[in-house]
């Protein structure tokens, strides 16, 4: 009995409910998240008008504009049938994240397998990336946080590594799309391969208006949640209003706000929201616990953390932990 009363609908939906995140906090949501990521239809709409025109294309912004939830819950979750899309990351080995990126669609393919292996070299990426791309209308390669080609590797990997992205957008069907900082887009013009990026550029800003509302509201509300009045909506936007970080501000308010809902009546009410610090004190909140959990002594571990994992461009930096600990002295780490 207790097991059929778990599996009625009504108890399903409760239970998935109450499992859901609609709200990533500081996190980039993905293709996966794509039915709670809102307010960017028009936006991803009208550059999947452009793609198929384009061989070459560019997508720019602040950081904190929202730029690698775009691609992955707004662009590659919309793309049109019968196309393929596939997202890299360059980080310090560029052909290794695209290689990566494809393992999946040759899974069980031992001989590929072995190939990817070897996708730095010249003959290897775009006779890859062709075979990927056999058999549909379309195909589109995202190199997203594209600056980390030039933060986080050398002009000679650069080089090397537009070359490849080149030969991909020659090849037929084949799209490329980079999403970069757009502090970082001129760099792309020291390389001919990435020139053509300056002939097919979108902008991308933070959300603002009604976009931002819909997407403050709407995915609690596709889980029969509401805000506790039309007031608290309104505060919530104007605290971020002009603010150049205004999206992720946001985002981590409205999450911790999540979690402090009212599941009875249901709904997000004005009390927790001044509880977790509003927009602009949740994010301050929520590091000074931290801080404090970890014990005063750990703040200048937490500082040199923070100060490897940034490079001198102000843009992140990936690290592995036996590199990341190799900074400390053997007796702290």
């Amino acid at each position: 009995l207790e097991a059929a009363l778990e599996s009625t609908p009504a108890r399903v939906a409760e239970r998935k409910r109450e499992e859901a995140r609609p709200y990533p906090g500081l996190s980039a949501v993905t293709e996966a998240d794509a039915e709670r990521f809102f307010g960017r239809e028009e936006e991803v709409a009208a550059l999947w008008r452009k793609v198929p025109e384009r061989s070459l294309l560019a997508l720019i912004g602040p950081s904190g504009a929202g730029k690698t939830s775009f691609v992955r819950a707004g662009l590659v979750a919309h793309a049109p049938p019968r196309w393929r899309c596939l997202v890299a990351t360059p980080g310090q080995a560029p052909f290794a994240g695209v290689a990566r990126a494809l393992a999946p669609f040759f899974a069980g393919d031992v001989e590929v397998t072995q190939q990817l292996i070897d996708f730095h070299r010249p003959e290897v990426g775009p006779a890859l990336v062709a075979r990927w791309a056999e058999g549909c209308d379309g195909a589109l390669v995202v190199v997203d946080q594209a600056e980390e080609l030039f933060t986080l590797n050398g002009e000679e990997v650069q080089a090397r590594f537009a070359e490849l992205l080149g030969r991909l957008a020659e090849l037929p069907g084949v799209h490329v799309l980079l999403s970069l900082r757009d502090d970082f887009l001129f760099r792309c013009s020291a390389y001919p391969q990435l020139q053509g990026v300056f002939e097919s550029l979108t902008p991308l800003r933070p959300p603002e208006g009604p976009a931002l509302r819909r997407a403050l509201v709407e995915p609690a509300r596709r889980l029969g949640f509401a805000f506790e009045d039309e007031a608290l909506v309104d505060e919530m936007l104007a605290a971020v209003e002009g603010e150049r970080g205004a999206l992720p501000l946001l985002a981590f308010a409205v999450s911790r706000l999540w979690e402090e809902r009212d599941r009875d009546r249901p709904l997000l009410p004005r009390e927790a929201y001044l509880q977790v610090g509003g927009v602009a004190g949740a994010l301050a909140q929520h590091a000074e616990a931290t801080l404090e959990r970890l014990g005063e002594g750990c703040v200048p571990l937490v500082r040199e953390l923070f100060r490897n994992l940034a490079t001198g461009q102000q843009t992140r930096c990936v690290r592995e932990w036996d590199e990341l600990l190799s900074v400390f002295p053997v007796e702290q780490r």
